[in-house]
Formats: C-alpha cells, structure tokens, sequence
C-alpha cells in the first residue's frame, strides 16, 4: 500500500512539474521582445525629424502650414481646418532689388526617395494652358491633374496653406499648393514658374532625395498627351531699363520690377501692349523686400509676362492713383519698353 502511495505521488509531482515547465515557457515567449522595432507613431516622428533635418541641410526653412478656407475674406472669417502639414521652403538670394523668390514643397514630398506625382511634375513641365484671366498657377496644376482649388469649382472663396506667422519679406502666410491625387504637394505657383523655365527658391532638381536618371513618361511621353514647356528665359526688367528695347523668344518670360509705395494710394498700372505679343501672368506682386514690415514702408511691384507671339509692341506701365481717372501721368511716373518677340 505504502509503495503504491508512493508511486501516486511521484506520479502527480511529476505532472505538476510538466505544468509549470510547460507554463513557465509560454510566459517567457509571450513576454515582449526587448528588441522589438517601434511603433508605427514613433517610426513616423523618426522619420519626420530626419526629413525636417534634411530640409535645413540643404538651407530651406521648415514651416508648419494649416489648411484654411475663405482666405479671400478678412483673417477674422478664415476656417482653419483640420489637421496640418510640414512644408520646406527655399529662398533664393536677393537681386538687385532685394526681392527673394522662393518655393514650398512638402517635406514628405522633398524627402521621399521614391517617384511622387509633384516632384515628377516639377521635373517634366509641361506648356501652359492659355491664359483665360483666371489664376494661371491654378489652371497649370489644374492640367497636370492637382488641384488647389478650395470649397467649389470657382475658387471664390479662395484658401490655402497658413501658417501663423503674418507675411513678410521671407514668409507668405497664405501659399496654394498643388496636391495630387497620392498626397504629394509643391507650391502651384513654383510649379508654374518652373513651367516657364523660371526657377524659383531653388533648383528642386539638384535637393529633392528622388534624383532619377530619367524621369518616368508620366506628364510627357508616349503615355501622356501633354507637350513639354518651351520657355528657358526670364528677362527681368527694372526702373533703370526705362525706354530701352528688349529682344527676347516665344515661350520667354518677362519681369518687370518697379520701386512701389502702396502706403501713399500710388501703385503701378498697366496701360498698353499688345496681347498678341505679351500676356500678363496674373496679378501684381507686392514685396518689401529686406525691409522690415511697417506703416509707410515702400517695396517692389513685380508684374509677370509671357511671350505668346512674335510681333514687336511697346509696354506702358504708369504710377497713379487708381481712381484718378482724368490725371495725366507726367514723364517721370511713367515707365516703358520697347518690346520684339522673336
């Protein structure tokens, strides 16, 4: 009996030691890695710093931009939306009027080593669409298939991409971004610029990570009906180039930059070409240039034209109050060239 006990007794101590070997080894495989990769927040913080990184080596800026609706009404009326976005900006040096162009590009667009829609768009311009008065930077990201058109098709409440900080000689608190449909973005009017063989900020070409040895056929080529961008001169023209004659090619672009002071109700206006020559590209720019932003500063006035037509015409630009209709400019408020598009 006692040895039959016995046996019981090993027998149970042995399946209560099988247990807890058996127990003990799951708990040490269920038991996390020490090793184990990050997580999918911490990875996207890793590789966001190391883009914000790359973006300050290759001496852009980098700046957080909300998405905003009603940007044509007063700040007090804007809609800041959800979410945000971290975009590089590059800033060329200044000429000799102290104007800096420059140009946004998102930063997971600029550190991707990876084709995105936008950066092949800036590698492969394409023509611009004719000139119908609307925005051209829209109609040009419009045609490559992006969009930087807010709440409806005719763009009339406007928005963009804010920051907080007001505009100044190197921050343009308001920038539209052409967004393609695989969430890349870069700054439409850059873009258009670039169209137009007109290089703005810097050369994305020479800083973006993607440096294909040749671009994919995406917006020129077989698969696409689109014809590459002729233009490779901008001619830019100061208060010193008055009355002189300027030769340049159909697809140039023209620039024209005048000292400006808005402050005293006195601003440049166009009065005369020939639309069958030169097509001015949007608005009038206003920059301060190097100065800092206050009541009374004066700045630059920068007016954009594209060649369109062979054709020789002179372009008249005179310094007026605008709603002084009857008022003749004297000599030396008016400014002119002798324009040949060859």
């Amino acid at each position: 009996m006692d040895r039959k006990f016995q046996i019981f007794t090993l027998l149970v101590f042995g399946i209560a030691l099988f247990a807890m070997i058996l127990f003990a080894t799951r708990s040490v495989q269920a038991q996390p890695n020490a090793q184990a990769t990050a997580t999918p927040d911490a990875m996207m913080q890793m590789d966001n710093a190391a883009a914000a990184k790359y973006c300050t080596d290759n001496k852009g800026t980098v700046t957080t931009r909300y998405p905003t609706y009603n940007t044509n009404a007063p700040p007090s009326q804007w809609l800041t939306l959800a979410g945000s976005r971290d975009f590089c900006t590059f800033h060329a040096p200044a000429d000799e009027t102290g104007f800096q162009s420059q140009i946004s590009i998102a930063l997971d667009t600029l550190y991707a080593q990876e084709p995105t829609l936008a950066m092949l768009a800036y590698l492969e311009p394409v023509a611009l669409p004719p000139f119908t008065g609307a925005n051209p930077a829209t109609l040009y990201c419009s045609k490559l298939g992006g969009t930087d058109i807010w709440g409806g098709q005719n763009n009339a409440a406007g928005g963009g991409w804010v920051t907080q900080e007001a505009d100044s000689s190197t921050n343009f608190q308001v920038v539209g971004m052409c967004v393609f449909p695989d969430g890349s973005a870069i700054d439409s009017w850059g873009l258009t610029y670039k169209a137009n063989g007109v290089v703005r900020g810097a050369d994305l070409s020479k800083v973006a990570r993607y440096q294909p040895t040749t671009p994919p056929n995406v917006f020129v080529g077989a698969s696409s009906p689109n014809q590459p961008a002729e233009s490779t001169v901008d001619k830019t023209l100061i208060n010193s180039d008055n009355n002189s004659d300027v030769s340049v090619h159909v697809g140039d672009t023209l620039t024209v930059k005048l000292v400006s002071n808005p402050s005293t109700g006195y601003s440049w206006q166009v009065t005369a070409y020939d639309t069958q020559v030169l097509q001015q590209v949007g608005e009038a720019q206003f920059d301060l240039g190097n100065q800092t932003p206050m009541p009374g500063a004066g700045g630059t006035e920068t007016f954009t034209f594209n060649a369109v037509g062979k054709g020789k015409t002179t372009l008249t630009l005179v310094y007026l109050r605008p709603w002084e209709k009857d008022t003749t400019p004297t000599p030396q408020n008016t400014w002119s060239v002798n324009v040949t598009v060859e």
